[in-house]
């Protein structure tokens, strides 16, 4: 977006709306997804030098967002996610007190618990700021900050009654998830965070990877075993939801046939 002084904001579409309507109707109850307000704000680019937008802009384009939040929740939106990527980036604490200041007025807006979800790199300083957002989650990229996230969990820990979104599959390529090492971070990460506030997702949205590996039917039986588009990492993360809620044992032979698929891949002259 392109942002100007004396710029006016209002709810343009019925989009969201709609299709929230369209899934109820057919009984799916879904989790809304936005771009967050100061994300948006943050990736917007100033039509003249100088302007800043965030603080220009933040106020009214949150207004817009809270009224969002509110139609949402008459709808029966019970979680609503709020996608906050900037904040893996190095961020001043000017920014970091935009994001703190937008949520403490969205989490009056409306009876909706919020997610606000982060991707493509770990949060670093702006950890603390995340924990400390009057918000039901907070979301973070396990595949690209794994190390750095589990170092911030395991020294810092997150507030008693948040939930944690990890993100274990990788939503940004097309290859199968090694299932046991995803369990063995779920398990790590269960030590830090009650399980009961884990939420297993992918890294990030799934738009970034093609629909179903399935309805590939030129490719040999091999190489689409090796393959995991968006509907076959749904299944991935079905499998970690029920091993880590049943044990290993539950999903045994997925694992044993994701384990020989790794293997076969490894060690195959194709690669």
């Amino acid at each position: 977006p392109e942002f100007r002084p004396g710029q006016e904001f209002r709810l343009a579409s019925e989009k969201p709306f709609r299709e929230f309507r369209e899934a109820r109707d057919r009984g799916h109850v879904t989790r809304p997804v936005l771009i967050g307000p100061v994300s948006f704000l943050l990736l917007g680019k100033s039509t003249r030098e100088g302007f800043d937008p965030l603080d220009a802009h933040l106020e009214a384009v949150v207004d817009v967002y809270r009224e969002v939040l509110e139609r949402l929740a008459d709808l029966g939106a019970d979680w609503i996610q709020m996608d906050e990527p900037c904040f893996v980036e190095d961020r001043s604490d000017a920014e970091r007190e935009a994001l703190r200041h937008a949520y403490d007025r969205l989490a009056e807006a409306a009876d909706v618990r919020l997610m606000v979800q982060t991707y493509f790199g770990h949060v670093g300083e702006s950890w603390e700021t995340l924990m400390e957002l009057p918000v039901d989650g907070i979301g973070l990229d396990f595949v690209r900050g794994r190390d750095e996230h589990l170092d911030l969990l395991e020294s810092r820990g997150v507030p008693g009654d948040m939930h944690l979104s990890v993100g274990l599959v990788d939503g940004r390529n097309v290859w199968i998830n090694d299932l046991e090492d995803s369990l063995d971070l779920l398990e790590r990460v269960s030590r830090a965070v009650d399980p009961d506030r884990l939420v297993i997702s992918p890294s990030c949205s799934l738009m970034h990877v093609p629909l179903d590996a399935g309805r590939e039917g030129q490719l040999d039986d091999e190489l689409r075993s090796w393959l995991a588009f968006a509907r076959q990492k749904l299944d991935e993360l079905s499998t970690l939801a029920e091993g880590t809620r049943k044990g290993r044992d539950a999903v045994d032979g997925t694992l044993a046939d994701n384990r020989r698929a790794l293997q076969d891949r490894r060690s195959s002259d194709r690669i």
